[in-house]
C-alpha cells in the first residue's frame, strides 16, 4: 500500500476528477511532456488532471522564485557564477531529517514539483526542493546563440550543480549537518537521479529513477522495435502509408507544397526533417499512453486525404505548431535568425543529444519511421548546428556512467510496458538494492508514477506506486508508524 492522506473531494472537484479520468486510461505527468508538445490535449489533461487534485487536497505549488548563484564552469571558478532558478515547499516538513531534491529536466522551472513524489514527500514530512536546470527556463549562463558557451552544458556540470545546490540548502535552509536526501527524476531526469547515485553514492540514501534513459543509444533503432511491437499492425500499417506517401508527395515537385501546407510546415524543412517530425507525432503518442486515440483516429486510413487526416491528429495531440517546430529543422536549428524559436523548441536539449548523449532514433527496414532518418542525418543536422567537430561519444560516455548497468545502490528504476523509452533504461533488476519495476498494461507509458495518482490507474500502475514507497521507506529509515498516520489513497 502507498500512504498519502487525501481529504473528500468537493462535489465541483469530483466532478472534475470524473472527467480527467475518462479522458484517458493513464495520464503522464506534465513535466515529463516536451516544451514542443506543449499546447496539444496530453500535456493539457495532465496538468488538468494535476490541478484538480490540488485543488481538492487543498494544496498548491509554492510559486516563490528563488536564485543561487551557480559557478558556470565547476572545473574553473574563474569564469564566475550564473544564477540558477529553484523553488522549495516546506509546507509539510517537521523539522525532520528527510528532504527530497526532485530533478527539473529538460525545461523551465516555475513553482515547487507536484506528482506522486510530492504526495510521498509530504506523507514523511520532508522539505522538497527543486533547481532549474542549466541553459533552460531562465537559469542561462549565456545566451543560446552563444555558442561557445554551450560547452559548459555538460552532464557533469549538472550533476555538479545538483549537489551543489543540495548542499548549500542543507545549510541554509535546513540548517542541519546529517539530512536523509532522496533524489527524484523523470526521463533524462530520472537518469540523472541514477548517474547521482553513482556520483555521490553516500550522500544520498535513496534514488527514484522514473523512466530513466541511463543508457545513451547512438543509433537507437530499438526505440521504433519497441513502438513496432505495441502498436496492432493495421494501426502501424497505416501510419507508415502516410509516412511512404509524404515520401513520395515531397519527391514531387508538383506536390510537396500542397503536401506541406496541410501540416503547416515551413517549406525549409527537408525530407529528413520532415519525416523525423511526423514519426515523433505517432512515437510520443505511444510514449504518453495515447496508443489508442491515436489508432482510433488513424485507422481507417482515409484514401482521398491521409495528410489532412495524420496532421489533425498529432495537432490534437501536440498542439497546432508541432508540425513546425525549429526542433526538427536543421535550417532552423543552424541559423541564428531563428534562434527566438530555440528556446520553445528545445535547442539546449538538441545540443547535449549532439555532444553527449545521442539517443537518436533511426527507421530500418520495416521500421515506422522512414529510412531517411539516420545516424548521419543527426550527425549533419548536429555539425551545421554546433560545429564542424560536434560528435556524442556514447561509448565514453555509457563506459563513465554505466549504460544499461549503472554502478548505484538504492535506485529504483520505474519503466512503462509501452514506453519506448525503457530500451534506453535498466530493464531488469540489478540486484536488490537496484530494483526495475515494470507497470504492465495498455498505455502505460512515460513517467506514469510521477503522476498524482487517479481513478482511472491500472491495478498494475497502483502496484508500482506501492512498490516505490515500501522501497524508499526502506532505504531512507521511515517507520512503520510515520506511513501509517495517512489514509491509502486511490
Amino acid at each position: 500500500l502507498y500512504f498519502i492522506e487525501m481529504p473528500i473531494l468537493s462535489i465541483r472537484f469530483a466532478a472534475m476528477m470524473a472527467l480527467v479520468c475518462a479522458m484517458t486510461l493513464a495520464v503522464p505527468h506534465p513535466d515529463s511532456v516536451p516544451m514542443r508538445a506543449r499546447s496539444g490535449k496530453v500535456y493539457k489533461e495532465a496538468v488538468m488532471a494535476q490541478r484538480a487534485q490540488q485543488a481538492a487536497s487543498n494544496w498548491q505549488p509554492n510559486t516563490t522564485v528563488n536564485w543561487f548563484q551557480q559557478p558556470i564552469s565547476h572545473a574553473d571558478p574563474s569564469l564566475g557564477t550564473f544564477a540558477q532558478r529553484w523553488f522549495m515547499d516546506l509546507s509539510a516538513y517537521s523539522g525532520n531529517n528527510y528532504a527530497m531534491l526532485y530533478i527539473n529536466g529538460e525545461g523551465p522551472a516555475s513553482e515547487s514539483p507536484d506528482g506522486f513524489m510530492r504526495m510521498y514527500a509530504q506523507n514523511i514530512s520532508a522539505a522538497i526542493f527543486t533547481l532549474e536546470h542549466r541553459f533552460y527556463g531562465e537559469s542561462m549562463p549565456a545566451q543560446l546563440t552563444n555558442r561557445s558557451a554551450l560547452q559548459y552544458l555538460t552532464v557533469e556540470n549538472v550533476l555538479e550543480d545538483l549537489d551543489t545546490f543540495r548542499a548549500f540548502v542543507q545549510s541554509t535552509v535546513l540548517k542541519k549537518d546529517n539530512v536523509s536526501w532522496f533524489i527524484v527524476g523523470g526521463s533524462y531526469s530520472g537518469a540523472l537521479s541514477a548517474w547521482m547515485k553513482v556520483k555521490y553514492p553516500t550522500t544520498y540514501k535513496a534514488a527514484w529513477s522514473s523512466s530513466g534513459v541511463v543508457n545513451a543509444r547512438f543509433d537507437y533503432y530499438a526505440f521504433d522495435g519497441h513502438i513496432m511491437s505495441v502498436l496492432p499492425h493495421v494501426c502501424a500499417k497505416a501510419i507508415r502509408s502516410v509516412f511512404d506517401q509524404v515520401s513520395a508527395a515531397y519527391d514531387d515537385p508538383t506536390q510537396r507544397a500542397a503536401m506541406m501546407a496541410k501540416f503547416g510546415t515551413p517549406s525549409y524543412f527537408t525530407k529528413a526533417d520532415m519525416a523525423w517530425m511526423l514519426a515523433d507525432g505517432s512515437a510520443m503518442a505511444v510514449q504518453y499512453g495515447s496508443k489508442n486515440y491515436l489508432c482510433d483516429n488513424i485507422v481507417p486510413l482515409s484514401t482521398t486525404d491521409p495528410f489532412t487526416q495524420y496532421s489533425t491528429i498529432i495537432k490534437a495531440l501536440w498542439g497546432e505548431t508541432f508540425t513546425s517546430s525549429c526542433y526538427y529543422s536543421t535550417a532552423c536549428l543552424s541559423n541564428a535568425s531563428y534562434s527566438s524559436q530555440w528556446a520553445a523548441a528545445g535547442y539546449s536539449w538538441v545540443y547535449q543529444c549532439c555532444t553527449q548523449l545521442a539517443y537518436w532514433q533511426t527507421g530500418y527496414p520495416g521500421s515506422l519511421r522512414l529510412q531517411a532518418i539516420t545516424t548521419d542525418y543527426y550527425i549533419d543536422q548536429c555539425r551545421q548546428s554546433f560545429g564542424a567537430t560536434t560528435f556524442p561519444d556514447t561509448y565514453a560516455f555509457n563506459t563513465k556512467w554505466g549504460g544499461a548497468t549503472p554502478n548505484a545502490e538504492n535506485v529504483i528504476a520505474l519503466q512503462g510496458s509501452d514506453d519506448p523509452w525503457q530500451t534506453a533504461g535498466v530493464q531488469q533488476s540489478l540486484g536488490p538494492l537496484y530494483p526495475e519495476v515494470l507497470a504492465q498494461c495498455n498505455q502505460c507509458g512515460h513517467c506514469g508514477d510521477l503522476m498524482n495518482p487517479l481513478e482511472s490507474d491500472p491495478p498494475s500502475l497502483v502496484s508500482q506506486r506501492e512498490q516505490i514507497v515500501a522501497y524508499m521507506n526502506e532505504w531512507l529509515g521511515v517507520s512503520s508508524s510515520v506511513s501509517s498516520q495517512s489514509k491509502k489513497m486511490r
